[in-house]
């Protein structure tokens, strides 16, 4: 395997899929710039530490039009985080006129880095079409919009981006979330094709769907929406997913309609997954009682993993919260 293949969402071992939740939030949504909306995080290890970025919203935004933006913070240990100043990249432009979300942050092969996040922009008749747009920067801190769309559609909604390198001759494989975009509420019913899929690319710009679905709606629990996929590669062999499911709550609390929790499957190829029985990170605790959910993973110094996700309560407050792997674990 080749070292750009190793350089992000890859683990010597699998991390598993028992996870004990800290006692403390990673993020608090407690900012001018986040203090509306902390969603949605996304580690790198660079700089000698860890950078997280993440969706937030807030009074005191830079740009009064924008409705969500990236942001950052940063770790020396992946356990206490400051909250670096100014927004990392806004909403605007193609395919992310309103707010983008869901960062996903990786190393370029000649330096640098580059940002897919997912783009929203709201329609006249109802709801909003997302598409995967992407930045690059030197530093990890500027940002600068690439022009066009990575990958979008007329009637698909595109979300929630991973990407991997293959270590095939270069290429790149990009999971997402799809949904049907109908011209008015596109995320209405249960059991409404809201599937991971996956798409190729030469050169990590234009991205081409692959056939199939990676992961498909099957479960109660999954039935409003299967979608954030976490993907690692394995150094045992294999990938291992993590991803979110979204059902209708059985009332609304604090104006939410849904719980959601954290699942997990496996993957000889990356491309046919077999889903894990049962949840792998419920919700139900002090900070997620509603809702788990965007999960994301690092390996710790020493040998544990640590899975950062977003977290709802019943007020509605959302967080950034983490749980910690007692020891790797097989796949066989």
């Amino acid at each position: 395997m080749d070292e750009m293949a190793k350089a992000i969402h890859y683990q010597e071992a699998d991390p598993g899929i028992h996870w004990v939740k800290d006692t403390d939030v990673a993020i608090d949504s407690d900012g001018p710039l986040d203090a509306s909306r902390t969603l949605t995080p996304n580690v790198v290890e660079m700089d000698g530490g860890y950078r997280m970025y993440y969706h937030g919203f807030g009074p005191q935004r830079p740009n009064p039009a924008s409705k969500g933006y990236i942001l950052s913070a940063f770790s020396a240990d992946a356990g206490q985080w400051e909250k670096e100043q100014g927004v990392r990249l806004d909403a605007g432009g193609e395919g992310a006129a309103h707010y983008i979300w869901s960062p996903e942050v990786i190393p370029l092969p000649d330096g640098g880095y580059r940002m897919y996040v997912e783009g929203r922009t709201e329609q006249a008749g109802g709801g909003a079409k997302s598409a995967i747009i992407s930045a690059q920067s030197a530093d990890g801190l500027v940002w600068q919009r690439e022009p066009g769309v990575r990958l979008g559609g007329a009637n698909t909604s595109y979300g929630a981006p991973r990407c991997l390198y293959l270590g095939d001759g270069g290429r790149y494989r990009l999971y997402a979330s799809a949904s049907p975009h109908p011209d008015i509420e596109p995320y209405a019913g249960a059991y409404n094709d809201h599937h991971i899929v996956s798409a190729i690319s030469d050169d990590g710009l234009d991205f081409e769907l692959e056939p199939g679905i990676r992961i498909a709606q099957e479960s109660a629990l999954e039935s409003f929406s299967v979608y954030a996929p976490e993907v690692l590669r394995l150094g045992t062999g294999g990938y291992r997913m993590y991803y979110a499911g979204w059902v209708s709550a059985p009332e609304v609390v604090a104006g939410s309609k849904f719980h959601g929790r954290i699942f997990s499957a496996i993957s000889d190829d990356g491309l046919a997954w077999t889903k894990d029985p049962g949840i792998c990170l419920d919700n139900g605790g002090r900070w997620d009682a509603a809702k788990a959910s965007e999960p994301c993973i690092i390996d710790l110094a020493d040998g544990r993993f640590r899975l950062f996700y977003e977290a709802c309560d019943y007020q509605g407050r959302w967080r950034i919260a983490s749980a910690t792997s007692g020891r790797a674990e097989s796949t066989q």
